[in-house]
């Protein structure tokens, strides 16, 4: 046997005792459970594929995070809490900072989303409503709104506690729908009074709105929907259940500490601003907006 023959079998038993002794580290998939129907933050674009400002942003960081792939999985928001409220989701994107009221149904009631990552994004939460309304003084916010009539999407929370309790009493009216674009379609045709939304997915909306064929005629109508007030200023985040998540997830402190870090160092070199610039640098939404200011 050659000498080089010898050297080449030697190396190939050396290689397959490394490969035997030091397995290979392994890359740790994380499922993130989202929504797709609040353009420009999460959406499906033209060929049907899931993006927008929080969903670039995470993709972003969690790229890279060497440990780490990252699957999404869309579900209505009402499911998503369900399910991290249940310990079965590892993570929900993009929720407000809810520690305070999302508590677990059993005593002692605690939080049963913790921690939550550094802000993404913030969103400034508006009341819209139709001009006809404007003729008493409305500046307080839920309680000079009784007796109107309020639509939003299934499973948003940004009224508030006390709007939901003034709907319970029977003192506001409020009816359930899908999503953004069907509480644009209800102002728009007059069929309710106000809507307790995020400013920019309304705009967003409601320029897609009136191009369709069936609202043209109701271009004129978006004149009469005015901002009366801004109600908060919420920061979108990256949140982890904090139920069995030391069973079911090991893994969550490690991954919680290097996506703020991955995000900290988009934050500092400006590649937050640029994501976001992708999504809102179009003429249709700064009118929007300037004319909701």
């Amino acid at each position: 046997m050659s000498l080089s023959l010898r050297k080449s079998i030697k190396s190939v038993f050396l290689i397959s005792w490394m490969l035997v002794s030091f397995p290979v580290e392994s890359i740790q998939p994380v499922e993130i459970y989202t929504y797709d129907i609040l353009p420009p933050y999460a959406y499906r674009n033209d060929k049907g594929e899931l993006t927008g400002i929080y969903i670039e942003i995470t993709r972003t960081a969690i790229s890279r995070m060497k440990d780490y792939s990252l699957v999404f999985r869309v579900v209505p928001w009402s499911r998503a809490k369900s399910l991290v409220k249940q310990g079965k989701a590892f993570a929900i994107l993009p929720p407000y900072f809810h520690a305070h009221d999302w508590l677990t149904d059993t005593e002692p009631k605690r939080p049963y989303i913790w921690p939550y990552s550094q802000p993404l994004y913030t969103q400034l939460d508006i009341v819209i409503c139709n001009e006809r309304v404007l003729s008493k003084d409305r500046r307080i916010w839920p309680d000079d709104f009784q007796g109107l009539g309020f639509v939003m999407f299934r499973g948003d929370g940004r009224a508030g506690e006390r709007f939901l309790e003034q709907v319970e009493e029977n003192k506001i009216s409020l009816n359930w729908v899908n999503s953004t674009e069907d509480t644009v379609k209800a102002l728009l045709l007059e069929r309710t009074d106000c809507t307790v939304t995020s400013r920019l997915p309304f705009a967003w909306f409601m320029a897609k709105t009136i191009e369709q064929a069936d609202f043209q005629k109701y271009k004129s109508n978006r004149l009469k929907l005015k901002e009366l007030l801004q109600i908060s200023k919420n920061t979108g985040h990256l949140a982890y259940t904090d139920i069995d998540d030391e069973k079911n997830f090991p893994y969550k402190k490690d991954f919680a500490i290097k996506f703020d870090i991955e995000l900290y160092k988009m934050k500092k070199n400006g590649e937050l601003d640029d994501i976001v610039a992708q999504f809102i640098d179009t003429d249709y939404i700064k009118q929007l907006m300037k004319h909701n200011q």
